[in-house]
């Protein structure tokens, strides 16, 4: 993956939506005034121009594994096309190696709500210009992301509402969309504040007064809004604006769809096109909608907007010059929704939808070639027939234990305008994609993975192991939705996940890797072990009598013998067993509530707990602990080192980095040149016999907060990553490499698991 971009973002006042006059050049209109905000000039201007700090910075292999909403082709430069995610950003497809490059990779913690994209709008006239409407949560505000380079370089415009990009209703839209004939001009429908319109090229917004409706209808306690925006191009000429605009609303009743034939300046409702959306709790609303080159607005419904629970749908054809609707479901013998849809610019009569929450059976994905009349699916809903072959060799963990399908979460799909046999769909996983869509009913349709390049998993926890043997793995990992992997190579996606049951800790023996441990959320089967290096594993024999809570942490012995687990509700008692579970010994010594606790990773009888800063060691094997050092600040994580005994980093936030020496019970700070310590970890020193290289999430020499390392035990610090390099919501968990000098890995939630290698 390729990271070495230029951000530079602008920062604009957060009541109001501003013009971009800082940065970039201007275009020569005026903007739009006719909602009457006011306009606000940016107050800062940031410069994130890559710095090469000697690594490489990428991803552990994992291929998706998150929700992809939409992917959008541009519709006049081959091979352009962009995918957005509900926590992990957006993504461009690099034309050269096919695979997918997260553009968003600038946004920090400070920003990290900026990493769920809610729409992508890339202009059919100037493709370099490109448009992100971002936004994880509707609960904080929403910005504007706006670049004339393809995604290199951002300006921020901050939105006075927020967006809802891993909300419900995420796979509506587009929402946000360039005008075909004049493209200075972008709608954005939005959740929660009606239509907005840009007349800058996105560098000012304003709302659209005249428009009638910000929808109102809730979710499951979300509101979903407007829905989409769409126009008719060929009812203005180039240059001009045009005419006819289309926007779905969500309303709690009514009519759910309007109409512009003047540019914007006046909108009337279109009658729904069935009795069954007239407000009753059958209700469907429209999802997206997209203007046929032939004059027709095709448009998907669900009842219950999704992505889960749409048990109902419908896809109708509304014929914009006689204001008429036509029925073109393609199957109505499943409780389904429809959301998905692809219209292609170049055949008017070739359109792609996709069904949502087909669970009883498998979501489908339906081509037609003759407007809607006839429609055949991937599998055929009569014969139950497959019309496709699925290949996953570029990520078999797919198969899901045999249970391998076309997905689920199918919201959107995309016919490439240049190539009519290839579209790509969303799932809740990857992305699909075809090369052969128009022999469709003749041959197999040949589908393959086709997110390469997008990591979007939560990551909980990871282990590196220290080198056993040939076989030893570069990483054990645990994470949201799929589990969690054995990665033997961390370049190579791993082809089984670990089990069924989401887990919150992970270790591994430091001296021997066979030996792995999970915690899990499930009170039957809390615990997991293996004792052959993640390939299989088994739940504990029994739970202690008095346990009355799953999950927590769990820690083995350097040698993997004894196993201590701290379960994760206040108040349990944290336990160790030496013979996986079949008794347990609770542990004395530590006070009532959940203790942090780690291992010795050279001693096998030891264990260090900490509790209100209070640090506490077993010498026993976690059967009595004693209180051996106080701390200053009640909150802080901590690490052992793999080669020193006794030796305890601690990160302390803001209050920086210390060191513990477990044997005297002396805490010192290890630099005065940190300012802030929100994660350690260790990892092969560059030569044999030094101590190993520590490596820091937070801020050192006042440099801004990333990531450093140190090669002389934490006496000097030096940043390895810069402000291009950010990954959005990073966790306060990393990782050295105990076996390679010079790699390290960091935990995000949403972009998967980072991870930097030092250029040799």
């Amino acid at each position: 993956m390729d990271l070495k971009k230029t951000i530079a973002l602008v920062c604009a006042a957060v009541m109001s939506l501003g013009i971009m006059t800082a940065c970039g050049k201007k275009d020569g209109k005026n903007s739009d005034r006719s909602g009457g905000a006011q306009k606000i000039e940016p107050t800062d201007y940031y410069s994130g121009e890559h710095k090469d700090m000697g690594w490489d910075w990428g991803n552990v292999e994992i291929v998706g594994g998150g929700f992809v909403p939409n992917i959008i082709y541009n519709p006049t430069e081959e091979g352009l096309a962009y995918a957005r995610t509900d926590i992990g950003g957006a993504y461009k497809l690099n034309k050269d190696t096919n695979r997918w490059e997260c553009i968003t990779d600038f946004v920090g913690n400070d920003d990290w709500n900026l990493m769920g994209i809610e729409s992508i709008a890339t202009d059919p006239i100037e493709p370099n210009r490109l448009y992100l409407a971002a936004g994880t949560y509707t609960s904080s505000s929403g910005a504007m992301l706006v670049s004339d380079d393809y995604g290199e370089n951002f300006m921020k415009v901050d939105l006075p509402f927020g967006n809802g990009g891993n909300e419900l209703g995420r796979g509506t839209g587009e929402r946000l969309q360039v005008d075909p004939n004049d493209n200075s001009i972008i709608y954005f429908a939005t959740r929660t504040d009606g239509l907005y319109k840009s007349a800058d090229y996105g560098r000012s917004w304003n709302k659209v007064d005249a428009f009638p409706t910000q929808g109102g209808y809730v979710e499951d306690g979300f509101q979903i809004g407007l829905t989409f925006v769409a126009f008719d191009k060929s009812s203005s000429s180039k240059g001009e604006a045009t005419k006819t605009i289309f926007v779905g609303a969500a309303k709690g009743e009514g009519n759910y769809l309007y109409r512009s034939d003047d540019a914007g300046a006046t909108w009337t409702e279109i009658e729904n096109p069935t009795a069954k959306m007239t407000g009753d709790n059958t209700t469907l609303r429209p999802v997206q909608g997209e203007v046929s080159s032939d004059g027709y607005l095709y448009t998907t419904w669900a009842f219950k907007i999704g992505p889960n629970q749409s048990t109902d749908g419908a896809v109708q054809k509304y014929n914009i010059k006689e204001n008429s609707w036509e029925e073109i479901t393609p199957s109505t013998d499943y409780t389904c929704g429809y959301s998905g849809l692809s219209v292609n610019p170049n055949d008017p009569q070739n359109i792609v939808v996709t069904t949502l929450c087909l669970w009883a059976v498998v979501d489908n994905v339906f081509v037609t070639y003759d407007g809607g009349a006839t429609w055949t699916g991937l599998w055929d809903p009569e014969t139950q027939e497959h019309n496709y072959n699925l290949n996953i060799d570029n990520c078999k963990w797919l198969d899901w234990h045999g249970q391998l399908k076309l997905g689920w979460w199918m919201t959107g799909v995309a016919i490439n305008p240049f190539n009519a046999d290839e579209i790509m769909y969303g799932t809740g996983a990857t992305i699909f994609g075809t090369n052969n869509l128009t022999k469709i009913g003749s041959e197999p349709v040949n589908l393959e993975v086709r997110a390469m390049g997008i990591e979007e998993t939560a990551i909980f926890d990871f282990v590196s192991p220290k080198y056993l043997d040939e076989d030893t793995p570069d990483l054990y990992s645990i994470m949201g939705d799929i589990y969690g992997f054995r990665h033997d190579d961390a370049t190579v996606a791993p082809e089984e996940h670990f089990g069924d049951f989401k887990s919150t800790s992970l270790d591994c023996a430091a001296n021997d890797y066979h030996y792995v441990v999970r915690a899990t959320d499930e009170m039957a089967e809390s615990v997991f072990y293996s004792t052959d290096a993640g390939k299989s594993w088994t739940p504990v024999e029994t739970q202690p009598e008095d346990m009355t809570a799953a999950g927590g942490q769990v820690k083995l012995s350097c040698d993997g013998k004894l196993l201590l687990w701290q379960p994760g509700a206040s108040g349990s008692a944290p336990y160790v067993t030496d013979d996986w579970g079949k008794t347990w010994t609770a542990c004395q010594g530590l006070p009532v509530g959940v203790v942090t606790i780690e291992s010795d990773k050279v001693n096998p009888q030891k264990f260090y707990a900490m509790y209100d800063g209070v640090f506490y060691m077993s010498e026993d094997g976690g059967k009595n602990f004693s209180q051996i050092a106080s701390f200053l600040l009640s909150n802080a994580s901590f690490e052992a080192c793999p080669e020193v005994e006794g030796d305890v980093w601690i990160a302390a936030g803001s209050g920086g980095a210390y060191l513990l020496n477990a044997a005297t019970g002396e805490i010192g700070p290890v630099s005065d040149n940190i300012q802030e310590c929100s994660a350690l970890g260790l990892g092969k020193a560059e030569k044999d016999g030094d101590y190993m290289t520590v490596y820091m999430l937070g801020e050192a020499n006042n440099e801004g907060r990333g990531m450093y390392m140190s090669q002389d035990k934490g006496a000097t610090w030096t940043r390895i990553n810069d402000d291009t390099q950010k990954w959005g919501n990073v966790n306060a968990n990393i990782s050295g490499d105990p076996k390679t000098f010079g790699r390290c890995y960091i935990s995000t939630n949403g972009r998967g698991i980072i991870m930097g290698n030092i250029r040799k």
